[in-house]
């Protein structure tokens, strides 16, 4: 009998030790790609599509060095979506709680891999629990190419309702992937629910309101827009100032 017990458990926890493996193995994949990157410069062209708002396409620069450094300049006003201009992929696997599921999947002949797991609420800054009275669903999955080992894609879903993705599309350059192209999606329904705790630096770089200047729907109390973010004019380890990311 203990012989079968025993079996048993070692039955339960073998497929979970080797998830485990198999995630720790994809992400040290991933940051072994994104390793080759010590620091850059970038242009990028900013197109924003938000209800009852517009901005002129607007062109910023974006400097990074390692680990963590990030400056943005630009002339004048700009809406610039935290969430995802920042690409070091360890911050993402840091916004979970735990990981619930990988899976292999082929999309346009091409392997990847998904991740889906509980997301840690404080990691977004949203005050969540203001929008729901019972316990906060949230969960986040993050698409992998098994051959570049670069996150395609992020979705970030309450309950069923998705909340906001981020696609982004990847250029070689000199045998390191950077963004070509990210495609930032967003929308909240019942916004007015957590708008008076939504500080206007949770998801955007902005000197205004955030509520003002999203195209905030009051009659469909929701919040939706686009972000499209093109990136062009790299220069990838060539050394930047400590200079550029001391601020004034």
């Amino acid at each position: 009998m203990k012989k079968y017990f025993l079996a048993f458990i070692v039955f339960l926890f073998i497929p979970i030790c080797a998830q485990n493996t198999e995630i720790l193995k994809i992400k040290e994949k991933i940051l072994t790609q994104f390793s080759k990157i010590d620091d850059y410069q970038v242009d990028v062209n900013i197109k924003i599509n938000m209800t009852g708002f517009r901005m002129p396409k607007k062109k910023i620069q974006v400097f990074f060095k390692k680990p963590d450094k990030l400056n943005i300049k630009t002339n004048g006003f700009a809406i610039i979506p935290k969430v995802g201009l920042n690409s070091n992929p360890n911050d993402l696997f840091k916004m979970f709680n735990f990981i619930n599921n990988v899976e292999r999947t082929i999309k346009n002949n091409k392997q990847y891999y998904l991740i889906v797991g509980s997301l840690n609420p404080d990691s977004l800054d949203i005050p969540l629990n203001n929008f729901q009275s019972e316990s906060t669903n949230l969960k986040m999955s993050l698409l992998i190419d098994a051959k570049e080992w670069i996150i395609t894609k992020v979705e970030v879903f309450l309950d069923s309702e998705k909340l906001f993705s981020i696609k982004t599309d990847y250029i070689n350059i000199k045998n390191i992937m950077v963004p070509k192209q990210t495609e930032f999606l967003i929308g909240i329904k019942e916004i007015s629910k957590i708008i008076n705790n939504f500080n206007n630096e949770i998801l955007f770089n902005s000197d205004n309101n955030l509520a003002k200047v999203s195209g905030l729907s009051l009659d469909e109390d929701e919040f939706k827009g686009k972000i499209i973010l093109n990136f062009s004019n790299y220069v990838i380890n060539q050394g930047i100032d400590e200079k550029v990311f001391i601020k004034n």
